[in-house]
Formats: structure tokens, sequence, C-alpha cells
């Protein structure tokens, strides 16, 4: 991920696609597959991406990618709006649009011609991050600018409303905010202001597991960075997750990642 400030751009294979948590997020994102197919959750709705189609989405929504097929390019631009405009135009062209019912996600097929000059420009936006030459960040900018404008231009007739959102954001916030705490089910539930049934059923709606797996497979993906970005003993790792047996500890990470702790950090990946 090259981080522009301004905008941030990602282009994931087939390998990287799948995420642990949830993106809960105020940037605006834009996706477009170049290749392959990926699988989203946005706000627990399961969305395809076949090659070539893209999609938009509002910010604050929760998506999580949760699958591809083989050989999967998947190009991702977020922004937070109120970045493309002085304060004076972002008050009359970001927030009324933030603060009003509104579609919270579009998809884009190249059969569309409106949407095909979307994609294209998502496509653009792309090229131009990567390029990094003296205005590529200028040229980001005023290209995310007309994305935005196209967005905001889409009709808000009849728009999708979610329903337990703000619950599902807390939760999963109080998850990431204790991610080295042995959560219970009960504190996850009381995050959200649910009973214990009731939030299991949420974590099945809104991502396809469990509660408690959601957290060991966030605590996880935390332990691996930590692996990634340091030189700290595995003991001393699964210690700082909470696990007093580090052959515990191995065996979760294992579960989640494919691979030991030992091998991730050695730069290998399950296949």
């Amino acid at each position: 991920m090259r981080d522009t400030q301004t905008i941030f751009y990602m282009e994931w294979s087939d390998e990287h696609v799948t995420t642990v948590g949830i993106d809960v997020t105020t940037h605006f994102h834009a996706y477009v597959v170049r290749q392959g197919r990926v699988d989203l959750l946005v706000n627990g709705e399961k969305i395809r991406l076949e090659s070539g189609t893209g999609l938009l989405v509002a910010p604050g929504q929760l998506i999580k990618r949760t699958g591809s097929a083989d050989q999967t390019r998947l190009v991702e631009i977020k922004v937070d709006p109120y970045d493309l405009f002085a304060p004076v135009m972002a008050q009359q062209y970001v927030t009324p649009f933030l603060n009003m019912p509104r579609l919270t996600r579009k998809q884009l097929s190249p059969t569309n011609r409106h949407e095909k000059a979307v994609l294209d420009t998502i496509d653009k936006t792309a090229r131009t991050l990567k390029s990094d030459t003296p205005f590529s960040r200028l040229d980001a900018v005023l290209q995310s600018t007309v994305l935005w404008r196209y967005w905001i231009q889409q009709p808000t007739d009849e728009p999708r409303r979610v329903t337990g959102q703000d619950r599902m954001t807390a939760m999963i916030a109080h998850i990431h905010d204790h991610v080295t705490e042995r959560l219970t089910l009960e504190q996850i539930a009381a995050a959200g202001g649910l009973s214990r049934a009731e939030c299991c059923r949420y974590f099945m709606k809104w991502c396809a597991t469990t509660p408690l797996a959601y957290v060991c497979d966030v605590r996880m993906e935390a332990a691996a960075r930590q692996l990634r970005g340091t030189g700290d003993p595995i003991a001393k790792v699964a210690e700082d997750f909470g696990y007093s047996s580090v052959s515990h500890f191995v065996q979760t990470f294992k579960k989640v990642h494919k691979v030991t702790p030992l091998a991730y950090r050695k730069g290998k990946r399950a296949n």
C-alpha cells in the first residue's frame, strides 16, 4: 500500500484478496477487478465482482473481502472526500451527501456506457498513482473528484437502509480496541447492546462467522503483524496476546494462517 496522504491505492493479488477483519471506514471506496473474480461482503451482503467490473462504496460502510478466484488482480482506491475540496467547497459537495440517506454502494459494469467511463477513471487513477510522477498526486486527486461527482449524482430514491449497522460497528470496534484481551461473548454483545443470541445472529449475517471466531481471526492477524514488524520472540508474541502456552498460540495461529508463526516470519505463506 502506498500512502499518498490524500488517496490510498492498493492492488491485491489472489493470495492477498481475502481479509480477516472488516474495514469500517470513513473513506469512499472504488474497486475494479482487472483479472479473475472477487467476493466482498458490504454490510453483510455478498457481492461478486467479475473481471472488468467494479464497485463504488459510500463512506462509513462495513466491507470485507471474502474470497477470490485463481489469478485475481483487484485494484482498490479509497479517499476521504473531504480531502478533495477546500472547506467551503466541502460544505457544499461533501457534507450534505454524507448527512442524508443515500445509496450505500453501486456496482459498475463495462456494458453500460456511463459505468464504463467510471471504471476507466478508476483504472486511470490507479495507473496515475503507480506512475509516481511529479504531478501524479494532483492528477489522481482530480480523477478522484470526478468519481465523487459521479457518486453524489446518483439518485436518492429508495435508499438502501442498513439496519443494525451502528450496533455491528460498535461490536467490531470493541473487538479491535481490545484485541490483546480475552474477550467473552457477553462483552462483545454488551458493546452492541444485544443479547448473546442476537450478537451471534448479527455476526453470522454481517461477517459469516461467529463472534468468538472473528475475535480469534482478528487476534491472529494482529499477531501476524507483530511477527512481520518486530523481532520479538514467538513466546513474547504469544504472551502479548494472552497465551500462557506457546504451543496453544502456535496451534491457533496455524489454524488461521495455515502455517506456524516461525514459518510465517520467514516469509512462507500457505498455498
